[in-house]
């Protein structure tokens, strides 16, 4: 489902990539196959959305996925600002949302700092929102 965002990321060895999944989408495996081939380092959160902050490695990522059904939740701008956190400076979310919530999940990912929001269509369910973590911008 979302080896269409592959070629966005660069094939240089030691990126830190990391996907948050939930049962409802099966990506880790498609991801798995990708960081493998090129040499990344692959870490699959397994967590809950409640837990203070989101990495147990003390890495900050390159890339994160979150293939989760957050649009029902209440604390979106909670994730948002904890995702956030983990990112490198300059690094980018992917956010895999369902169309009629695509808007709001933007505005939250806004809200939150992210900054250069664009959205690609993977089908006629779902989007993926991509934005980015920018240098020295506010803390959250």
């Amino acid at each position: 489902m979302i080896s269409p965002l592959f070629s966005l990321i660069p094939n240089n060895p030691g990126i830190y990539i990391s996907i948050i999944e939930d049962k409802n989408f099966e990506c880790v495996d498609e991801l798995k196959q990708y960081a493998n081939s090129i040499n990344a380092t692959l870490h699959v959160n397994e967590f809950n959305f409640e837990q203070k902050r989101y990495t147990k490695h003390a890495v900050q990522y390159d890339f994160l996925f979150i293939c989760a059904d957050i649009d029902r939740r209440n604390d979106i701008l909670e994730i948002a600002n904890k995702t956030y956190r983990v990112l490198k400076n300059a690094g980018h979310v992917f956010v895999l949302s369902k169309k009629e919530s695509t808007c709001r999940l933007s505005d939250v990912f806004e809200e939150s700092n992210f900054v250069a929001i664009n959205t690609i269509s993977l089908d006629d369910e779902y989007d993926v929102i991509s934005a980015k973590k920018m240098h020295g911008w506010m803390k959250v």
